[in-house]
């Protein structure tokens, strides 16, 4: 699936809004209750232009931004208290806090006014810009004729040494850790050893790949830091960043912010310097399930498994091309994604629905799944209406989209929607879920839902994946689907199920290891371009198996009649690789495998003469042949 590689502008773009003049003369372009947006100030960071998107807000004759996208984006270590409302940040030795509604801040342990209070916006603080950059290092400049600001930033270019040599305390998810490296800031952000991250989490390894390189692995995340180098290797894809990591004392040194907000956007960090101690919190939220252990080697090469086929009557609809949606692509202000057909004499058909889009178009979209009844009698309800839909703007979006998403189907933790138990009269066209597309986002989405006859006997209908970039009405687009990128071969079709089913032969205790893809031949054929039910405008094949629960047996015999330890070993094969398994009714999660290099291991004790292991799985991403499954005797 398509991999995004553009974000550290960002970073840029809010370091320029915190240094705006807060007394700044703005032009009204809209008003609320006294407040103004700025939409018309040229803004110069050390010298570069740069242009952001959080509207500025002027209340008073005092400009105001979003109090964490400030405090971050500048390379301040930030911590909310929400039973207080208070913003605490650092930057280059300046501390500032700053409480919603008060008028009294905290600058450097002393209590200063505040002429203007931060306030809530739109459900975000909004902060005073002149108070933070006047307490947070920088000066700055307004040209009045020009309309621009022209702000410098004062940075400290070299890693600060320690003070003393009293000890640094790291505390992770309340365990507290003395630590014997240095906590360090350079240029505003707070840096550690990686050892003291890879050392302290569940789920974590560290290694050097060479003198300058460092690879650590954080749950699915795999980050590989280069020294003085601000390209980071995220699951191989590179993000450019604002940040700078540095080997000192043969350690290498990796940004704690960056990381903390990779691992888990819901994390916390803080810094007291005073106190010498860094406090993470990382809460997971988006995982029900845990990550497997990665374990490093190549396998051999599994064989085939024969019997894989389809089974059940839940179709599948996958609407993941166009993947990029282009101006090109979607030339009118609306369309159709992907599209199924249905005449059915059946009381009751299911249907699941998988899409994958990233929002190209210049402008917020509106992503929608309708069905529009085609009868001329037949009156349609939706039943067990049930999903799931991630989105990001980061590049490794198999871990933050493909395997949220694949957690919560294996955990039965899809959430029912409000289209569970709507009628939908001949002629009729209703939404089964909508989703808003924020540009530059991707989203990942899978829909469950059952259509019934409510009176009648056949149904027709049409499901289709719609999208509209004005707010249109998407119950008015009966359009075909677009044409297929064919230059970018996503998968786009209707097949007859979302379930495979595979059987391996026996194995036997104590023999030699075996190894079966799930496939019934060298590739897969079961979701060919060529058997899709829809073709209208073109379709292409799902090798890679998205939006398919697998369900795989596994006989074992026992002859000896005592407890045998198995190990169960799973490996991608082809490119990376990430997904989630079921096994004895405990999910675990996949981190992302690199072929032939990387696999991980469950065991599995067999206690019976004869005994079946069935493993659940489906994939998040990345690889486009199916994952391969061995079986040996520990």
């Amino acid at each position: 699936m398509l991999k995004i590689n553009s974000y550290s502008w960002i970073l840029i773009i809010v370091v320029v809004s915190l240094f705006l003049m807060d007394n700044l003369s703005v032009t009204a372009a809209t008003s609320n209750k006294g407040m103004t947006l700025e939409n018309k100030a040229t803004v110069i960071v050390n010298g570069e232009k740069a242009t952001f998107k959080e509207p500025i807000l002027n209340k008073n004759g005092h400009l105001f931004l979003p109090m964490r996208n400030l405090y971050e984006m500048i390379g301040a270590t930030v911590h909310w208290e929400s039973k207080s409302k208070t913003a605490s940040a650092e930057r280059i030795g300046n501390q500032v806090a700053v409480t919603l509604n008060s008028t009294t801040a905290n600058v450097n342990g002393k209590p200063v006014i505040v002429n203007v209070p931060p306030f809530l916006y739109q459900d975000k603080t909004y902060v005073p810009i002149r108070f933070l950059s006047e307490n947070l290092g920088g000066s700055v400049l307004w040209n009045t004729p020009k309309r621009e600001v022209d702000i410098q930033l004062e940075e400290s270019q070299e890693p600060s040494p320690p003070e003393s040599n009293e000890p640094y305390y790291l505390q992770i998810n309340n365990k507290r850790i003395v630590m014997t490296d240095p906590i360090l800031s350079k240029q505003g952000r707070t840096y550690i050893a990686a050892k003291y991250l890879y050392e302290n989490l569940d789920n974590a390894t560290g290694k050097w790949l060479s003198g300058e390189q460092f690879e650590l692995q954080i749950s699915g995340l795999n980050f590989i830091f280069t020294n003085n180098n601000n390209i980071i290797q995220i699951n191989n894809d590179f993000v450019t960043t604002s940040e700078l990591p540095f080997i000192q004392q043969d350690q290498m040194y990796v940004p704690v912010k960056f990381i903390v907000n990779a691992v888990d956007e819901d994390g916390t960090l803080r810094y007291m310097s005073q106190q010498r101690e860094l406090h993470i919190y990382l809460y997971q939220s988006m995982f029900t399930s845990n990550f497997l252990e990665k374990s490093f080697g190549a396998t051999v090469e599994p064989q085939p498994i024969q019997t894989a086929q389809l089974k059940g009557a839940r179709t599948l609809l996958m609407s993941d091309n166009p993947e990029m949606l282009t101006p090109l692509d979607v030339p009118d202000n609306t369309a159709t994604l992907a599209a199924q057909t249905v005449r059915s004499s059946q009381a009751v058909n299911e249907h699941r629905v998988f899409a994958w889009h990233y929002n190209t178009l210049g402008t917020n979209s509106t992503l929608a799944i309708t069905i529009e009844n085609t009868s001329a009698s037949t009156t349609l309800v939706v039943n067990n209406s049930k999903g799931t839909a991630k989105k990001s703007s980061h590049s490794w979006i198999n871990y933050d989209v493909g395997l949220p998403i694949v957690d919560q189907v294996l955990n039965n933790k899809l959430q029912k929607t409000e289209s569970e138990g709507i009628t939908i009269a001949p002629g009729e066209t209703k939404i089964i879920q909508s989703y808003e597309l924020l540009n530059h986002y991707i989203i990942g989405l899978l829909h469950d839902f059952d259509i019934a006859v409510q009176n009648g006997t056949d149904s027709s209908y049409t499901i289709r994946t719609v999208l509209a970039k004005n707010n249109e009405d998407v119950t008015l687009i009966h359009t075909s689907p677009v044409v297929t990128n064919k230059a970018a071969a996503h998968p786009r079709g209707v097949w007859p199920s979302s379930e495979i089913v595979a059987q391996f032969p026996t194995y036997m205790v104590d023999s030699a290891e075996i190894g079966f893809s799930i496939s019934n031949g060298k590739t897969d054929h079961l979701l060919t371009k060529d058997n899709s039910l829809e073709q209208v405008n073109g379709s292409v094949g799902n090798p890679g198996h998205f939006g398919i629960q697998y369900t795989v047996q596994i006989p074992v015999t026992n002859p000896t009649g005592q407890e045998k330890e198995l190990t169960l070993k799973f490996a991608g094969r082809g490119g990376l690789y990430s997904g989630a398994l079921k096994v004895n009714g405990q999910v675990h999660l996949i981190p992302t495998l690199k072929s032939g290099q990387e696999y991980i291991e469950l065991p599995y004790t067999v206690t019976q003469l004869q005994e079946n292991i069935t493993i659940e799985i489906m994939h998040s991403g990345g690889s486009n042949l199916p994952l391969a499954i061995f079986v040996r005797t520990k």
